[in-house]
C-alpha cells in the first residue's frame, strides 16, 4: 500500500485497525503521521490522539493505550514511532508480547495502531514481528528515484506559478543526490529568490543550494581518478573549511571507493542494486557513469590507499589531513 492508497481508504472510511509504515522518504513519512494525526478532530487529540517513541517510552503504555476505548469520541489512533522490540536486538518482555500479540488477535474495534519502522532493520523470524506483520497494513514509502523527484517538484513548482530552468533541476537533483525530501526543503528559499521573476535558474541554484557530503564526496573521487591534484585538494581543504572532520572525510570517500568496487561487481537495474546495497538509486546511476571512466585496478589501487590511511590513523598520532594530501599527491602525479 502506498500513500495514495491510505488516502482511499480514509476517504472510504474502510481503515484497518494496525499499519505499519516503512520507508525513507521523510516528506512522505510526515504526510503518512499527519494523515493519521487528521482522523482525530482537534477538539479531542488530546483525550484520543497518542504518540509514543519507544526509544524513551514504555511498551506498556502503547498496549494500555492500545486497549482503551476512546474517550467520548468515534476512533483512537495510536501512534508509535521506533518500535526496536521487533529487530534482532530489541527486547519485549513476555507479558508484553503476550498481551500484543492478544491486541492484534481481538483488536478494539474503534482503535487504529501505527507502527512507524521506517528504515528499522526488523527480525522477521521473531515472533511478535510475523504476528504484525499478519494481522497489519503495509504502507510502503520507499524513496523516489530521480524521475520520481523531478516531476514532484516540477509539478510543485507549477502549482505556485513557478517554473525551473532545466539545468538549474539538474543541478539541484546532483547537489541533493536526486532525495525528494531533500529538494523539497531547498525550495522555499529558491522560490524566495525568484519571487520578481517566478523563474528558478541555474545561478539561483548553485547560490543557494549547498551540496551533500556525498555530492561533493562523488566530485572529489572522480578527481582523484582523473588525476587533478590541484581540483582534488581544493575540494578537501573546501571540506575542512565547511567544518568536516578529517576522519568523517576519510571514512565516507572510502565508502565511495568501496560503493564502486562493488557496483563494479554487480550486474542488474539500478532498482535492483539500491535494493541489495540499501542506497539511494541516483548514487548508483552516478556510481555507473562514473564506473565508465575509471580502470577497475586503479580503482582498486585508491580504495586499498584509503584503507592503509584507516590504518594508520587507528595506529598512529599522524595528522589526518596530511596523510590524505599524501594519498591524493600519490595518486593524481
Amino acid at each position: 500500500m502506498n500513500l495514495q492508497q491510505l488516502q482511499q481508504q480514509i476517504k472510504n472510511k474502510a481503515l484497518a485497525n494496525f499499519y505499519v509504515v516503512t520507508g525513507n522518504e521523510d516528506i512522505l513519512i510526515y504526510r503518512a503521521q499527519q494523515a493519521f494525526r487528521q482522523l482525530i478532530q482537534l477538539a479531542d487529540r488530546d483525550m484520543n490522539y497518542s504518540q509514543f517513541d519507544l526509544i524513551n517510552q514504555a511498551l506498556d503504555d502503547v498496549i494500555n493505550d492500545a486497549m482503551s476505548m476512546p474517550f467520548f469520541g468515534d476512533r483512537r489512533v495510536v501512534v508509535v514511532q521506533n518500535p526496536e522490540f521487533l529487530t534482532a536486538k530489541g527486547k519485549i518482555s513476555v507479558q508484553n508480547q503476550e498481551q500484543l500479540v492478544k491486541l492484534l488477535e481481538k483488536p478494539i474495534a474503534e482503535n487504529i495502531v501505527v507502527f512507524f519502522i521506517n528504515d528499522l532493520k526488523i527480525d522477521k523470524r521473531k515472533k511478535i514481528t510475523k504476528t504484525l506483520l499478519k494481522y497489519a497494513e503495509n504502507i510502503e514509502l520507499p524513496a523516489l528515484n530521480e524521475s520520481q523527484s523531478r516531476q514532484a517538484i516540477t509539478q510543485e513548482l507549477q502549482q505556485r506559478a513557478y517554473k525551473i530552468d532545466q539545468d538549474a533541476l539538474q543541478e539541484l537533483i546532483l547537489r541533493t543526490n536526486a532525495h525528494y525530501t531533500a529538494m523539497k526543503n531547498e525550495l522555499p528559499k529558491l522560490i524566495a529568490y525568484a519571487t520578481h521573476t517566478k523563474n528558478i535558474s541555474l545561478e539561483a541554484v548553485t547560490i543557494l543550494v549547498p551540496k551533500t557530503l556525498t555530492a561533493t564526496i562523488f566530485d572529489l573521487v572522480d578527481a582523484v581518478m582523473t588525476r587533478q591534484p590541484k581540483k582534488s585538494l581544493l575540494i578537501y581543504r573546501d571540506l575542512l573549511q565547511n567544518g568536516e572532520p578529517a576522519l568523517r572525510i576519510n571514512a565516507v570517500l572510502t565508502g565511495q571507493f568501496r560503493l564502486l568496487l562493488q557496483i563494479a561487481g554487480l550486474k542488474g537495474t539500478e532498482q535492483d542494486m539500491s535494493k541489495e546495497l540499501g542506497i539511494h538509486p541516483y548514487r548508483i546511476k552516478l556510481a555507473r557513469q562514473m564506473l565508465k571512466k575509471y580502470l577497475l585496478s586503479s580503482l582498486r589501487d585508491s580504495y586499498l590507499g584509503m584503507v592503509d590511511i584507516e590504518v594508520k590513523l587507528k595506529s598512529t598520532n599522524q595528522e589526518p589531513a596530511l596523510l590524505f594530501e599524501r594519498f591524493i599527491l600519490k595518486n593524481t602525479l
